[in-house]
């Protein structure tokens, strides 16, 4: 019996209920006409000068060929007003990441839905002589425990993250197009990632690639001698992934920087392993401080190779 190929499934906008089966047969799926070329021009004109004045990382994150632009949602307009509010983005956060239960609230039953927020949206511009990323889960930045499912089928609802990415460019094998393992999302915690089994996501600017959290995946590797790979991303995870009492606007950052170590940290403005909570790429305290840095780098050291 042959053996069939894995591919990523190219679905129409329009087409919600099979972009919904795909997701949970593959993990990922990429929307075909998800946006227009006018959209992606005005994104790409927003981010460009937040991506010429960043620095290279070093560290295993990124490729030192890479520039961001983080807070899109602040610095693009567009992305802000068309992209993160679309209501497919809004159907299919719902479908996936919202968290619904029922409690008792004295004697009387309630149901309570936390809705997803945007955890991080930032613009990737990824140049000649870019090293592929190591395959990895998003979710790792949740500490998710993965429970092999590819006997049962995918559970809606077991996964707490989606990330939605839209070409400025034409992706290609050539300046580094996402590859991904499709299915990959059913795996267990102890089953390790094969380079072989994955392929390219190629997408046309237009396009949008989505994926659930538990999925591996990496960023392709740029061959070219001159072309730049930017995409844009919006990453989605459950609502309650915070802290119930806001403390990042009851407090000045004066009286902040006037705590003690211990305090600074156990109200979180440190942060979570691996990645969770920078702001521009610092700790929170070294944004607070106004701290200059040169190169970034990871944020945990152990997870470089």
């Amino acid at each position: 019996m042959a053996v069939k190929e894995p591919i990523v499934q190219r679905i129409e906008r329009t087409d919600v209920p099979a972009i919904i089966q795909a997701i949970i047969e593959d993990g990922c799926v990429i929307i075909k006409n998800f946006t227009d070329l006018e959209t992606i021009e005005k994104v790409n004109a927003e981010t460009k000068p937040y991506i010429d004045a960043d620095k290279p990382w070093k560290g295993d994150l990124f490729p030192p060929e890479t520039r961001r632009c983080s807070n899109l949602v602040g610095r693009s307009k567009t992305a802000r007003e068309q992209w993160i509010v679309d209501p497919l983005i809004k159907t299919l956060t719902s479908k996936f990441v919202d968290k619904t239960t029922t409690n008792f609230y004295g004697e009387t039953k309630h149901t309570y839905t936390s809705e997803a927020i945007c955890s991080i949206a930032m613009t990737f511009d990824v140049g000649p002589g870019a090293k592929a990323q190591r395959l990895h889960r998003d979710d790792k930045n949740f500490h998710v425990d993965h429970e092999d499912q590819t006997a049962t089928g995918y559970r809606v609802g077991s996964d707490v993250m989606m990330a939605f990415m839209i070409p400025g460019v034409k992706t290609t094998v050539e300046n580094g197009a996402t590859i991904a393992i499709p299915g990959s999302h059913l795996w267990g915690a102890d089953r390790a990632p094969k380079q072989h089994e994955a392929v390219p996501a190629l997408m046309e600017p237009t396009d949008c690639w989505v994926m659930l959290g538990g999925l591996y995946h990496a960023g392709g590797a740029n061959v070219t001698e001159s072309e730049r790979r930017t995409l844009h991303g919006m990453f989605f995870a459950r609502g309650y992934f915070r802290q119930e009492e806001n403390a990042y606007l009851a407090n000045s950052t004066e009286e902040v920087l006037s705590w003690a170590p211990e305090a600074q940290k156990i109200m979180g403005y440190e942060l979570s392993s691996p990645n969770i909570g920078f702001v521009n790429f610092k700790t929170p305290l070294q944004y607070m401080r106004g701290v200059e840095i040169d190169a970034f780098g990871d944020f945990d050291p152990s997870q470089e190779k």
